[in-house]
């Protein structure tokens, strides 16, 4: 095996081997922000309607939706400070690279992460629905985490797209279980 060979297969083990640790790190962390956050003391007992959730729902998605706009101004900052002012000259785009690619996984990760929750509270009861605020905080915690990750080594930005991802996925799972089961049954 050539030395060419040996040091493009280490970096993608060490890599691998360092993305699994984040994610395990990022589902120990979800479990044990939601065994917390179950804790404490939201009171969603006056949300008997449906509107009353959908409501409820929308209005913390504004909070989740405020990491778009966080992400808009990494490219703002980027591209204030830089050559990168005048996108059509193209000689500095290179700059805004990194931004705009947190931005754009922001975009994508907020649509399904909307989607989802507002899915899910139409199957909620108001006992239930505390699990939107911790939906929403978890959503805005690893998008920072994402962006500070992904900002300091793209290898680090896994932890973060997990504590996003991960609970979005589960929700998905669970919302197409009671739709299936509402058809069925």
């Amino acid at each position: 095996m050539s030395d060419k060979k040996k040091s493009i297969k280490k970096p993608f083990e060490e890599n691998k081997s360092l993305a699994k640790k984040q994610i395990v790190s990022s589902i120990v962390f979800n479990i044990l922000f939601f065994a917390v956050g179950k804790t404490l003391p939201i009171d969603t007992s006056q949300l008997t309607t449906p509107i009353d959730r959908l409501t409820y729902t929308i209005r913390w998605l504004f909070l989740s939706s405020l990491t778009i706009m966080f992400a808009m101004f990494g490219v703002l900052r980027v591209r204030g400070n830089t050559d990168a002012i005048d996108p059509l000259n193209g000689s500095a785009e290179n700059l805004v690279e990194l931004p705009n690619r947190i931005l754009r996984n922001t975009i994508e990760q907020f649509l399904l992460h909307a989607f989802a929750v507002l899915a899910f509270s139409t199957f909620l009861d108001e006992s239930s629905m505390n699990n939107i605020p911790l939906m929403v905080v978890l959503f805005i915690l690893g998008r920072f985490f994402y962006a500070v990750g992904y900002s300091s080594a793209a290898m680090h930005r896994s932890f973060g797209f997990i504590m996003t991802f991960g609970p979005t996925f589960i929700t998905y799972i669970r919302c197409t279980y009671y739709v299936i089961s509402t058809l069925i049954f």
